[in-house]
């Protein structure tokens, strides 16, 4: 049986509001996100790394920036993150399901 599935990823609970499952090759990473905090007053604080991103918005509405430029996406809409581009997020809605895909991967996350 094949379990290189996003089904078969164990799911963690980063904080009380927060889940992360992974699936990765060697060189391509996704994470699907879990957001139960929701809406957020204020955006995280923004961070960067060398991998390249692509956000999913598969449940609810955020802000997304990348550097000074802010967009408001909703549930269907993706967005491109260049490699060391300082980005962050505000969610929008209560829940908020993201589908992140990363290359290369994020060596950190494992």
């Amino acid at each position: 049986m094949n379990t290189n599935r996003i089904a078969d990823g164990q799911i963690e609970r980063l904080t009380a509001d927060k889940t992360r499952r992974l699936i990765y090759t060697d060189n391509l990473m996704m994470a699907v996100w879990d957001f139960f905090d929701g809406p957020w007053e204020e955006p995280e604080a923004p961070h960067s790394h060398p991998q390249e991103q692509i956000v999913y918005v598969a449940e609810g509405a955020v802000n997304f920036s990348i550097g000074e430029e802010t967009c408001r996406l909703n549930t269907g809409d993706t967005i491109a993150v260049p490699g060391d581009a300082p980005h962050s997020v505000q969610l929008l809605t209560p829940k908020v399901r993201l589908i992140d895909t990363w290359t290369p991967i994020r060596k950190e996350f494992l």
